[in-house]
């Protein structure tokens, strides 16, 4: 039996405007479950889920939410509970039964934080108030003794030293770790994405930078992990995590959100037994190696990249990950080590990403 790590946004309401949000236009209008269906999927299912994590929207806006995790603990503690949040969690626990739904319920937040400066963060998330939310919901999780990390946008925008130095100030304060996720163009690469697209050579700066100032816990990038490492990590999308929307869609990646992704619902009786045997989700997630990469060394290792990555910029899997530098025929020179440092992590193995410490050489 297959345990699933799940990401799910419960709702689609979000108090923020993003300039480079990935679900704005799959959440507009989205006819979202309620409370009954979310339990509903969760007593039909539980034996099949190892860990959920709640993303996008703002899951603490609804009372509901609450609700449903408070259930989730005292009817399936082994289930892993985490909640990825801009920072609105702070100001939802003020209400004291929130609070202390929150204390037993989750064991881990992510707390999105794009800048280390106020005003820069506020902009970028289109709300003045982003960054206050975001530094008192990291106090929170200090006060409270919960994991926390802080999650930030691998963009072109904000990926560079001096902002990486000021996020990982904040994130030694607060006994936070971080984690980057490189930015992608969901809704079609044009002027606006081109805006936030980083390059290869600006990731692989920044991710040596901070294996040489600070350390790095894991790569969960099958690509970046296999040229800087050597290390062959397997693309976790579809085999053993899924998304599921606000309407219940389900699909095989956090960033491939579109209709043509779209396997199950989980108002579907016992929808993860079915997705186990249907062969619905290797439909959309299957390893192929493209032609082009054929002769290259890493060929075996890599497989051509990130499957999200290929789908989102080349419309399938026939071609190579966007991020490949080109060919190797002998081993990269790179040769970064990852930290010893023990952390557990539900976005660890989850999705593509890739996580750091503050600490030097751990």
């Amino acid at each position: 039996m297959r345990k699933w790590n799940v990401g799910w946004g419960t709702i689609s309401k979000c108090n923020m405007e993003c300039q480079f949000c990935y679900s704005k236009q799959k959440r507009k209008g989205s006819n979202d479950l309620g409370f009954m269906d979310w339990i509903k999927f969760i007593d039909e299912n539980h034996e099949r889920i190892s860990a959920i994590n709640y993303g996008t929207g703002e899951n603490t806006l609804s009372k509901d939410w609450f609700k449903l995790i408070e259930y989730i603990r005292m009817n399936y503690p082994k289930i892993r509970q985490a909640l990825t949040t801009n920072g609105y969690l702070y100001e939802a626990t003020r209400d004291n039964e929130n609070l202390n739904i929150f204390i037993k319920a989750i064991d881990e937040v992510d707390v999105s934080l794009d800048f280390a400066d106020r005003e820069k963060h506020g902009k970028l998330r289109g709300q003045a108030k982003a960054y206050e939310w975001a530094i008192n919901t990291l106090g929170l999780c200090y006060e409270y003794d919960k994991f926390s990390t802080i999650v930030f946008l691998g963009s072109k925008v904000n990926v560079t030293k001096e902002n990486i130095d000021g996020l990982f100030e904040i994130a030694k304060k607060y006994h936070a770790i971080l984690r980057m996720n490189i930015f992608r163009p969901t809704e079609g690469i044009d002027e606006k994405s081109k805006e936030y697209i980083i390059e290869y050579d600006t990731c692989k700066e920044i991710i040596e930078y901070i294996a040489e100032k600070y350390s790095i816990l894991s790569i969960n990038d099958t690509l970046f992990s296999t040229i800087l490492t050597g290390n062959t990590i397997e693309d976790p999308s579809g085999d053993r995590s899924i998304r599921i929307l606000g309407d219940g869609s389900i699909t095989p990646s956090t960033y491939l959100i579109g209709e043509g992704f779209t396997v199950a619902n989980i108002k579907e009786e016992n929808v993860l037994e079915k997705l186990e045997s249907n062969g619905s989700i290797e439909q959309v997630i299957y390893e192929v190696i493209p032609n082009e990469c054929k002769l290259c060394f890493y060929s075996e290792k890599c497989s051509g990249g990130v499957f999200d990555r290929r789908y989102l910029w080349n419309g399938g899997l026939e071609r190579k990950d966007p991020y490949c530098p080109g060919k190797f025929n002998k081993k990269s020179d790179c040769n970064i080590k990852l930290s010893n440092k023990k952390f557990n992590s539900v976005h660890d193995g989850y999705l593509p990403t890739i996580f750091f410490s503050p600490e030097q050489g751990e």
